[in-house]
């Protein structure tokens, strides 16, 4: 069941700039089925010529997509944690994941610009 408030977030590397466009309940549904790593183009958020790279996302429930679970729903899985303050040997914590596979349930998706179209999008964001 999609909620028809799904976030894109999308980063620009070349000026370090991110934009943030709605996706539309039935691109979202057109979305469904590809995964973290994909190219989608940019037609989906009204930016013609650009090409877009999924780079991750969260459910509706707050969990991040992981890139190496394919499936489309959650998962728990036991996590080993190897560096800052919880780094101990030994420690083990069961965490909550959503898979890599795009769903109904997505809440955000994360994408970077992988080739850009002939508007800048400066000019295509709206005024806030």
């Amino acid at each position: 069941m999609a909620t028809g408030n799904s976030v894109a977030i999308i980063a620009d590397r070349k000026s370090g700039k991110t934009y943030k466009r709605e996706i539309k309940p039935e691109n979202l549904s057109l979305l469904s089925g590809r995964r973290i790593g994909e190219e989608v183009d940019g037609i989906f958020f009204e930016m013609p010529g650009y090409k877009l790279q999924i780079t991750g996302g969260t459910s509706i429930d707050g969990f991040a997509m992981k890139p190496d679970l394919f499936i489309s729903g959650k998962k728990r899985i036991l996590v080993r944690y190897r560096e800052g303050e919880r780094h101990k040997d030994g420690i083990r914590k069961r965490v909550t994941f959503r898979g890599a596979v795009i769903g109904p349930d997505i809440a955000q998706l994360n994408f970077v610009i992988n080739q850009y179209g002939p508007d800048p999008l400066e000019k295509s964001e709206e005024p806030k």
